[in-house]
């Protein structure tokens, strides 16, 4: 099993979505997360702690965002440079506002002057080149480079910046006549190209089992004969004769009663509340900042006993060259164990009951994104999903004594799961998170009469 090593959970990914996924890839290519600043256990609890904290990075990380967004539209607003690109033709003046280049602006004056002449891209770009012209970044130019500059309507003096548009905000480096005689040969240059169409996502992909041959289904499509198209979970080993009868399902039935089920019996503001609590006394028991900052005051002491030892040596006239080298290895250790104790004694501690509660509490509510609400509550609760023709068997990421036997819990059809089954569970609910055990969940589900589900 590979590893790989990171500070801290939002070095990962930027969004919970993208951590997920690129997390999964890692899992099936047997890599390994560790995170050096935050001890996340291992086992199914770790997996709500980590989308907690992930949750927190991303919290903190949109409302730096948001700052840095408003201290950038306030310089927007008077048509200051912002970024590090400079457009072909302008650079930067001493109140940080756009000028023309004289130089540069001449390669611009060409661009556009032979385009409309409907010159090639590669003409003008050998043009350039010959004459020997770069481009913003001092490469020569290419067949995008003229592409981006033909649309670019700062050229015009139209200034474009953090959402704020201001006309003359820069000085203008060609006529408009020119651009819009541009834009016209562009629209007869541009080639319709066709549409891709989406890679279809299947959230409860290995997650989801067949309950009776316990294989992982797999997500398959169809076309309808009116052209629609349709998404399905279906039994790998269901074409293999005689091996499996369980019945398709559509995705997004699937999906979405999950989801409801968990939301009912499990996202319940009580029951949240209790996790926090079994979670953060996880957290407390993982933690090891106190034994990092221990171990670099012990190496420092022992760092500064050489050091002394050295200095000792020196002044009763032992001043050998080796000496002297060992002393500034010393030296430069001290600098970098000292740089390690800083980092560990500025370490925030996890996440406080506050924050824990704060999160799961987003879970409450699906806003109005309901695919993305289906995709944080799979991805943070849902652990496996036995699916049967007429019931469904859940297990949440939460759990008492290591992981549960599968093979030991009876999966077999008519064992009394109806509709009483349901609020029998929710009854007993608070008792298996309070000791933090494995439960599972039982749900009729009935199929349609074509025997498919609806």
């Amino acid at each position: 099993m590979s590893e790989v090593s990171l500070i801290k959970t939002d070095r990962f990914a930027r969004n919970k979505y993208d951590s997920a996924i690129y997390k999964r890839q890692l899992r099936q290519n047997g890599v390994q997360i560790f995170y050096a600043a935050e001890a996340i256990p291992d086992g199914p609890e770790g997996i709500i702690l980590e989308s907690l904290m992930e949750g927190l990075a991303e919290y903190y990380s949109a409302e730096l965002a948001q700052k840095i967004k408003r201290g950038m539209h306030e310089s927007a607003l008077k048509c200051r440079v912002l970024g590090n690109t400079m457009p072909l033709g302008y650079r930067v003046s001493q109140d940080h506002t756009y000028e023309i280049d004289p130089e540069s602006a001449k390669a611009v004056e060409i661009i556009f002057n032979m385009y409309i002449e409907q010159y090639p891209n590669a003409d003008i770009c050998r043009r350039l080149n010959e004459l020997g012209f770069k481009t913003s970044r001092g490469n020569p130019f290419n067949k995008n480079s003229v592409s981006r500059i033909i649309q670019n309507e700062m050229y015009i003096g139209i200034y474009k910046a953090a959402g704020v548009r201001v006309e003359d905000g820069v000085p203008a480096l060609i006529p408009k006549e020119t651009f819009y005689l541009a834009q016209k040969e562009r629209g007869r240059r541009k080639v319709s190209k066709k549409k891709r169409t989406g890679v279809a996502e299947y959230m409860l992909s290995g997650k989801l089992f067949c309950g009776y041959c316990k294989k992982p289904m797999v997500g398959v499509s169809g076309t309808g004969k009116g052209g629609g198209k349709f998404y399905y979970y279906q039994c790998p080993t269901v074409r293999q004769k005689g091996a499996c009868h369980k019945e398709h399902v559509r995705r997004d039935f699937i999906e979405d009663l999950i989801v409801q089920k968990t939301v009912e019996h499990v996202l319940q503001p009580e029951i949240l509340t209790d996790i926090v609590k079994r979670l953060y006394r996880l957290q407390s028991e993982s933690d090891t900042r106190d034994q990092d900052i221990a171990y670099y005051r012990k190496k420092l002491k022992e760092n500064q006993k050489a050091m002394d030892n050295i200095i000792k040596a020196i002044e009763k006239g032992l001043a050998a060259e080796t000496l002297l080298q060992r002393l500034d290895g010393l030296e430069s250790e001290k600098v970098a164990i000292e740089g390690e104790l800083a980092y560990f004694q500025s370490l925030k501690f996890g996440l406080s009951e506050e924050e824990m509660l704060f999160f799961l509490r987003q879970f409450l509510s699906p806003g109005n994104d309901w695919t993305e609400y289906k995709r944080r509550i799979i991805n943070s609760f849902i652990q496996q999903v036995f699916l049967y023709d007429d019931h469904f068997l859940v297990y949440y990421n939460i759990q008492k004594n290591g992981v549960q036997d599968f093979n030991s819990v009876v999966l077999t059809e008519g064992s009394g799961f109806d509709e009483l089954s349901l609020s029998s569970i929710q009854g007993a609910l608070s008792c298996f998170i309070a000791v933090l055990g494995l439960f599972s969940l039982y749900c009729n589900v009935f199929p349609g009469k074509n025997g498919s589900y609806m």
